[in-house]
Parts: C-alpha cells; sequence; structure tokens
C-alpha cells in the first residue's frame, strides 16, 4: 500500500486498524486526510481477504471534527473548488458507511463535530466512560450538515436536536444511552480486550452472509435519507462560506467570543 500523510494502516490478516494520523492538531478533518481516507477505503475494496477495518485515532483525541482553518479557507475557494470539497466529504462518509468491510470506531478523548459522523458512519463502536463528545457546529455558526442523516440512524430525534441546539458535552455513558456507542469500558484493557473478541466472532460468521446483512440493514434504514443526500454537499458549501460561519471561525481562532 502507498504511503500517507495523514493516515496510517496495520495490516493482521482480515483486521486492518486504520489510524487517524494529524495528533499534532487533534486529528482534525481536512482536504488531505478525507481524499487519503477514501483512497485506502477503496483500494481495500476489492481486497476479500480483508473482512474487519478498526478505525482510530493517534494521540490524545479520536478526532476533533474538522480542521478549521481548512474550513475558513474555503471563503478563497472557488464555488467549484468549494462545491468539491463539500462531496468530498460527503463521499468519505458514505464510503465508511458503505463498506464491505465491517467498520468498528474505537475512540478515546474527545470526539467532536464531524468525528461524530466518524462514529455514527462505523457499524460498530466503542469508547470509555470518560470519553467526551460534542456536535459542537452550532458554537461557530456551521450545521452539522454531512452527518446529520448518519447521526439520526443511531439517535432519537429528540436527543439529536438537544444535542445540536446545546453544544454541549456529553460522555461515553451517554453515548451509550442515546446509541452513538454500542459499549462503553471502564479501562483500555477492557476495551481493547473486547475489539479482539468481537472481530474474533465477527471472522467466526460467514464472509458474504455479514456483507449481506450489513447492506440490507443500511438499505432499510437509509430509505429516509432520499434526495436529502445530494443536496447536502451543495448546503455544506453555502454554509461554511456565510458571514456567520466566517466570523464562527474567526472568532475560534483567535479566542474570542463570536460576534452575533
Amino acid at each position: 500500500m502507498e504511503n500517507y500523510q495523514t493516515i496510517q494502516a496495520e495490516f493482521n490478516g482480515p483486521v486492518v486498524t486504520l489510524w487517524l494520523s494529524r495528533p499534532e492538531v487533534h486529528n482534525a478533518l481536512n482536504g488531505i486526510m478525507i481524499h487519503e481516507i477514501l483512497t485506502f477505503l477503496s483500494k481495500i475494496e476489492g481486497m476479500s481477504e480483508i473482512r474487519v477495518v478498526v478505525l482510530k485515532g493517534q494521540g490524545k483525541t479520536f478526532c476533533s471534527g474538522a480542521d478549521l482553518l481548512w474550513m475558513k479557507n474555503a471563503s478563497s475557494l472557488s464555488e467549484e473548488e468549494n462545491l468539491r470539497e463539500c462531496k468530498e466529504l460527503s463521499d468519505m462518509f458514505g464510503a465508511i458507511f458503505h463498506s464491505s468491510k465491517i467498520v468498528i470506531a474505537v475512540v478515546h478523548g474527545n470526539v467532536s463535530g464531524g468525528g461524530n459522523g466518524l462514529v455514527a458512519v462505523c457499524d460498530l463502536a466503542y469508547g470509555m466512560p470518560n470519553t467526551r463528545f460534542s456536535l459542537s457546529e452550532t458554537r461557530i455558526g456551521m450545521a452539522a450538515v454531512s452527518i446529520t442523516p448518519y447521526l439520526l440512524q443511531k439517535i432519537r430525534t429528540s436527543n439529536l436536536k438537544e444535542l445540536i441546539f446545546s453544544a454541549k458535552v456529553f460522555n461515553g455513558e451517554e453515548a451509550v444511552k442515546i446509541g452513538l456507542l454500542n459499549q462503553s469500558f471502564q479501562t483500555t484493557e477492557m476495551l481493547d480486550r473486547y475489539i479482539h473478541e468481537i472481530t474474533t466472532q465477527i471472522l467466526a460468521n460467514g464472509r458474504q452472509a455479514s456483507i449481506t446483512s450489513k447492506r440490507l440493514i443500511n438499505r432499510i434504514t437509509i430509505q429516509t435519507m432520499g434526495e436529502e443526500m445530494e443536496q447536502i454537499p451543495g448546503l455544506l458549501a453555502q454554509i461554511r462560506v456565510s458571514q456567520e460561519a466566517r466570523e464562527g471561525f474567526s472568532a475560534f481562532l483567535e479566542k474570542r467570543k463570536p460576534n452575533w
């Protein structure tokens, strides 16, 4: 496999661990990382020997969401370039969701903004009670456009509205209660042991039966998304160059309160 700038892959037979590898910026998503994740998933899609992908983050944080410097720079892009970036982001989430592999998120530290989208598009997700989650887009004048359809597959509508409208922080135990995580474990050792157990159980089952089951479940659950999915890149492209978003990005980067 080729070398990547922002991700790392560890192959162990039928299981591959995909690491988000921008620990210096808390594994924030930027254009390069999004493109590299898409490229990696495309390369392994036809590799039938790989059956499970475990998604993790290096450093102190699983994923802090979108890189705000990258988002802020959208204002200097052409309309076509901005739309292309937004489409690639949506394509990345879709590629994980529709992958023929069973994708498992193992989260730690903080999970903010789009990091929750990565959790939501994975088939299974596990963490610890002290993992801190937040859907913080509204704090910076943004909306959780690309990830909302996937979050709605796991979180009840009223709960999701509260989390988005308040942008409040919630822990791993709360994430289990609302359905974002499957389980939460008290120690890293317990978490790692369970990931080994669940992957072993998955690998003991028929490969094609697992793929068929995943596709059936996904097809049924996404029927309500409909045409909205096609409109998401354009909507995100509009929002991230809005005056409110520009002020939100600037205020966050300048460590001040936004002027709204």
